[in-house]
């Protein structure tokens, strides 16, 4: 399944694996929990940790 958002706190609470995407190409897949723990990839796509 495929679920777009930009709300960090539903896909923390949904999704185990996310894939972050940013002008058509992935720049991160992984586990959500670390995924969100990683400021630094959050800000350089425009994310916010949750």
């Amino acid at each position: 399944m495929l679920v777009p958002t930009h709300v960090m706190a539903l896909a923390r609470e949904l999704f185990p694996r996310t894939v972050v995407m940013d002008d058509g190409q992935i720049v991160a897949d992984g586990l959500t929990a670390e995924i969100l723990e990683d400021e630094k990839l959050l800000e350089a796509h425009g994310l916010e940790k949750p």
